[in-house]
């Protein structure tokens, strides 16, 4: 075959693959996040809206992102979760919820305590002179799994912050 009509061939070649189009355009858009399933079987899953937008716990490697610690001969059961969310250096978030007396599966009030936020973006503590109002909901504790389920619902006030209602709170966690 002479070289002009190999070069024929390989020019052939490329502009047929040049002009195909793939099947599926790919674009670089960033995942949108979403709330996680509600589900009872402890698949470590933690999630809510605040102020409607996703908020899931993020962090860097080797930094606490979710715990959940109970304890049912403490105070008639003593329930914590610490989530923390780290979207930059000078952009993190920590929620924790606690309660005591959680013993079976029910719906528990946040009496003005059991919740604590905490947004360095904002410079908003939402640990003293705050107001706390909504529940938590046990939906399942499973000690011989080592798991505890369910949902929550709150709302902040500081005054100076801006208001934080979290709403469709879930959790799905091993107890540690």
């Amino acid at each position: 075959m002479k070289l002009s009509n190999l070069s024929f061939i390989l020019c052939v070649c490329f502009l047929s693959l040049a002009g195909m189009k793939c099947k599926k355009d790919i674009t670089m858009t960033p995942d949108k996040e979403e709330l996680p399933a509600m589900t009872q079987s402890g698949s470590n899953t933690f999630g809510f809206l605040l102020n409607g937008e996703v908020w899931l716990p993020k962090t860097p490697l080797l930094k606490e992102r979710l715990d959940l610690s109970y304890d049912p001969n403490y105070k008639g059961g003593s329930f914590g979760i610490i989530a923390n969310r780290y979207l930059s250096s000078v952009n993190q978030m920590e929620l924790s919820i606690g309660l005591t007396g959680v013993n079976k599966p029910g719906k528990y009030t946040f009496n003005n305590n059991g919740v604590i936020y905490a947004d360095s973006n904002s410079k908003c503590y939402y640990y003293e002179d705050r107001i706390v109002s909504g529940s938590l909901s046990i939906t399942k504790i499973d000690l011989a799994n080592n798991f505890i389920s369910g949902t929550f619902e709150f709302k902040l006030e500081k005054q100076g912050c801006q208001i934080i209602n979290a709403t469709d709170g879930r959790f799905d966690l091993k107890i540690q």
